[in-house]
């Protein structure tokens, strides 16, 4: 979050507490996934609609913060809120795939890509010209919940659960290919971290870099992601979800090796320019295979709570890992974690709509 140094700023955080407020968001986005699976079975539509404005709101509590523990529950509650209508989304993403016969889903998820660059971009701007977090969210909330309106008004009423199974759900919760799909979003968010969240503090030790180059390294990783994802759709509808999954991880692991091999700011910014974009089909391929292991959503909200739970992972590893033997070695670990992905794509082979759960 950019205004993160807004925050320790007023509350006189240590950075510890930083990452314990980050931590607790992606708890609260897990919980979050959890309830979603309930609401799917009632039809999304409405609850994407008022929760895209209770997203909006859930904005507002954390700039409201005066100390530690209320920051900690407003980050609790904001992460609850995407977790949950993450899963409706992307459920509905997946209907919609089913419904037009072709892949969509990096496209969509490209639309978040997009957002969250244009919402760094206003937050560094805000932070420049000394406005409050609580003013900028106020504003932002309001604008997005007012653009948003008028765009959910054709959603699709997906409803999970709704077609008779003579499975449990606790069967469907542990069949193998669900457990495979989620080791993947995990591992894939933790490339997609090891890419991004970090690449800028690697050019800054490694590369020597002045805090504006270095910032350089996330925004190459943001675009070459948000590119690739408004692509990728085009070569998944030509090979299969397996091949472009597996080509993904493959680049994405040739960019760290990079990074790893030429630390200097040419060769990193490059390395991480790889990164983003062959993670860029990891985690939103997982989700749409998610979607489409029947149609109860367990599956769905499943592979969702692992992603976040990578988020949780990924940088308490990579972190610990830094202060002993050095970011550089660090980084071999979202390596790892994208030669796994480029292992496992076989189990991203979706069933077709008509095909019974």
């Amino acid at each position: 979050m950019p205004r993160l140094p807004a925050f320790k700023d007023q509350l006189h955080l240590t950075n510890g507490q930083i990452g314990l407020a980050l931590l607790m968001y992606a708890v609260g986005a897990i919980v979050g996934s959890g309830l979603a699976r309930l609401a799917l079975s009632r039809g999304s539509r409405v609850w994407v609609r008022v929760f895209t404005v209770v997203l909006c709101g859930a904005l507002i509590p954390a700039g409201l913060a005066m100390n530690f523990f209320q920051l900690v529950v407003a980050f609790v509650l904001l992460g609850a809120c995407a977790g949950f209508i993450d899963v409706l989304e992307n459920a509905q993403a997946a209907e919609l795939e089913r419904a037009a016969g072709r892949p969509m889903i990096n496209g969509f998820h490209g639309f978040w890509s997009l957002g969250a660059l244009v919402g760094s971009a206003v937050a560094a701007i805000a932070a420049y010209a000394g406005v409050q977090p609580l003013r900028q969210f106020v504003v932002v909330g309001v604008l997005v919940a007012a653009i948003s309106a008028p765009m959910l008004r054709s959603l699709p009423d997906t409803r999970g659960g709704s077609t008779p199974t003579h499975l449990s759900s606790t069967r469907r919760l542990l069949t193998r290919s669900a457990v495979f799909v989620a080791a993947l979003g995990f591992c894939g968010v933790i490339v997609e971290g090891g890419g991004g969240d970090w690449s800028s503090l690697y050019l800054r030790e490694y590369g020597h870099a002045n805090p504006g180059l270095a910032a350089i390294g996330f925004t190459a990783f943001s675009v070459a992601m948000t590119v690739v994802r408004f692509r990728a759709d085009r070569l998944t509808a030509r090979t299969s979800t397996a091949t472009v999954a597996r080509l993904g991880a493959l680049l994405a692991a040739a960019g760290l090796g990079v990074a790893i091999g030429v630390p200097v700011v040419p060769g990193a910014i490059f390395g991480f320019v790889m990164v983003g974009a062959g993670v860029a089909v990891m985690v939103p391929l997982a989700f749409s295979a998610g979607a489409n292991l029947g149609r109860s959503g367990t599956a769905l909200s499943v592979v969702t709570a692992a992603a976040y739970a990578g988020s949780i992972a990924g940088p308490a590893l990579i972190g610990n890992t830094a202060d002993r033997i050095g970011l550089r070695v660090a980084l071999g670990i979202p390596l790892v974690a994208a030669v796994i992905v480029a292992l496992m794509a076989g189990s991203l082979k979706t069933r077709s709509a008509a095909e019974p759960s």
